[in-house]
Order: C-alpha cells, then structure tokens, then sequence
C-alpha cells in the first residue's frame, strides 16, 4: 500500500507537465482575433502582362502582309515588369469565415516595342497595359491571426496598341479600356490588431475589344478602308500588401 501511494506521488507531478504540454500544443477552437472591420492600404509587386493583336480586315497592304489570310495574322507581346496600387475593402466575421468585398486600382510598367515580322525596315509595334482596377468578393478562413482567401469579380484596364510606319511617320493608335474578371488568393497575418501584412496573386483576364485605325501602305499613304484589330490583354500579380484596420472588432 505504501509503495502504491509513494507511485502515485510521483505520477501526479509528471502528469500535471504532461496536461500542461496538451494544452500549450492543442488547437484552438474559432478565432480570438477578429478581422471584421474597414480597411485600406498599399501593394507592390511584379505584374506579367499577355497581349495580342490581331488583324481582323484584309489589310491591303497596311501593317500587315497580304500573304496571310485575316484574323490569323497579328503581334504578340508578353512582358513583366513591376507594379503598385492601393486598395480598399469591408470584411465581416462569423466563426472563423470572413466574408467581404474589395476594390483595387493598380499601376504596371508592363510595354513593349517589337520590330514588325512583316516589315521590319520600317514598321515597330508598341504594347502596353497602364493600369488596371478590381472589385472584388472576398471569402476566407481565420487560424487566428493568419487569414487565408480566395477572390473573384469584375476587372477593367486600359490596353494600348500603336503600330508605326517609322519611314512614312504614320501611326495606328488604340488605347481604350477594356474588361474582364478577375480570380484570386492569398494570406494574411495581422501584425496589430490593426495592421496587417500580406501576400496575393490575381489573375486579371481584359477580355478583349475591337477597334478600327489607318490602313497605311508601304509607301505611307492611306487606303480607303481602316483596319480592323482585336486586342486581348492578360495580367498575372503577386502582391505584397501592407493593410490598416479601422475595426469593428479588435
């Protein structure tokens, strides 16, 4: 009996450092923090631009070669480069779901110039996506502080595209908005109960847009008829985010 209660007292300190272990690594249950609440704040990062042009008349003899039937013929352009906006948004909690919507405007140092394939002596074709803009719906999943998202909504930018005839001075020029949607996802971790920090990818599809412009021969003067050119526009972002919290909870 007296070996039994000796046992025992030695048990009940390792077990109190046993329970006291459990409870150090258990989960836990919701979310302490609260991520309801207004917010707005700043990104930077690196943006991908995808675009095309394409010819959708016979060009009779304009930018393009008259060897390649309409609608196959055009320029792609596919170039990086860096980019940084702000954005803005509302968020409610419930359990651990967030739920809410954000607005985003975003500038991109996405252009290129490229020598034409078609005639190279005199033609260049220039690409470039300025900026562009997101309204998005929200839905996330709090560990506490961490906050992980997927997003998808509305997207719009404006897409140029400048074909020019170098010899003869003469240029096709369309810049115009055009619009898309966006998808997205990303995580992030409240430093504060008001700040927070962030990593987000979105992918923006413009759609695409058709417009009309000079139909210019080699020689530099101008047919009768315009040219006709689609263009489609892409951008793939990662975004590092630094966010404030006006707050509804903590």
């Amino acid at each position: 009996m007296n070996k039994f209660v000796a046992l025992l007292a030695v048990a009940a300190p390792s077990a109190g450092n046993v329970a006291s272990a459990a409870d150090m690594v258990a989960p836990i249950a919701g979310s302490t923090y609260d991520w309801s609440g207004f917010y707005a704040g700043g990104h930077v990062g690196f943006a991908n631009g995808d675009i095309t042009a394409t010819d959708m008349t016979e060009p009779n003899g304009g930018f393009f070669t008259d060897a390649v039937p309409a609608g196959t013929e055009g320029f792609d352009f596919n170039k990086g480069g860096l980019a940084g906006g702000i954005h803005a948004g509302a968020q409610w909690q419930w359990g651990q779901w967030v739920l809410g919507g954000e607005a985003t405007w975003t500038a991109t140092r996405i252009r290129k110039t490229i020598t034409s394939p078609y005639f190279p002596d005199s033609d260049t074709e220039t690409a470039k996506i300025s900026n562009y803009a997101t309204v998005v719906g929200r839905v996330g999943y709090a560990f506490d502080r961490v906050l992980i998202y997927a997003k998808a909504g509305y997207a719009g930018g404006k897409v140029d595209f400048r074909a020019r005839n170098n010899d003869a001075l003469v240029t096709y020029d369309k810049n115009e908005p055009q619009n898309g949607h966006a998808l997205g996802a990303g995580i992030d971790y409240a430093l504060t109960n008001n700040l927070s920090l962030g990593v987000d990818y979105t992918h923006v599809d413009l759609g695409h847009r058709t417009s009309t412009g000079n139909n210019v021969f080699d020689d530099g003067t101008l047919g009768a008829n315009p040219e006709t050119y689609r263009t489609k526009a892409k951008v793939d972002a990662v975004m590092a985010r630094l966010t404030y919290k006006f707050g509804m909870g903590q």
